[in-house]
């Protein structure tokens, strides 16, 4: 006889619900409904609801690095790394909007807890981006294309960094 583990059907339940009506929103009478399981069954997995959530949240996150990490590290150049994590993300953005949300952006009341200490496909990026950067500076200074010393560009290069985080609409209304 063939047993067959109930815990992935919750698990995409749960999420699904977790995604669509927040943790708050969701109990685990609609989980156990939704995955066609026993109340009780959840509670042989997780001590609770909230486990479950971080769980989930934390498993997506670290999957969703993953990938942004995997695509980057496919490439050779600065530049293609960065258009092959972007890519990555907006693939997630497309095929799972809600989960990108909850696990991107800024987080909510939901999510907040449960993301503190979790791999993030933001941190991920955000390493991409400024050792790129760094990693630039530091070759254009061996090849000579820059002069001075490489302690000399670390404020230029902060200010470059923090301005491409500035909207471009904003940009233009303060230059």
């Amino acid at each position: 006889m063939i047993v067959h583990s109930k815990r992935p059907d919750i698990e995409r339940a749960a999420l699904r619900l977790f995604v669509t009506r927040g943790v708050r929103g969701t109990t685990v009478r609609d989980i156990a409904a939704d995955a066609g399981v026993a109340e009780g069954t959840l509670y042989r997995h997780w001590r609770s609801k909230r486990d479950l959530a971080r769980a989930l949240f934390r498993a997506s996150a670290a999957a969703l690095a993953d990938d942004v990490r995997r695509a980057a590290e496919a490439e050779t150049t600065a530049s293609a790394k960065l258009v092959a994590a972007i890519g990555a993300l907006f693939r997630a953005a497309r095929d799972e909007t809600l989960l990108y949300e909850l696990l991107v952006l800024p987080p909510s009341r939901d999510t907040q807890d449960f993301m503190a200490h979790a791999e993030s496909p933001a941190k991920v990026l955000a390493a991409i981006v400024i050792m790129g950067a760094v990693n630039r500076v530091a070759i254009y200074r061996r090849l000579g294309a820059l002069p001075r010393r490489l302690a000399q560009y670390e404020q230029e290069l902060v200010g470059a960094l923090l301005a491409g985080l500035v909207p471009l609409r904003r940009r233009r209304a303060t230059a």
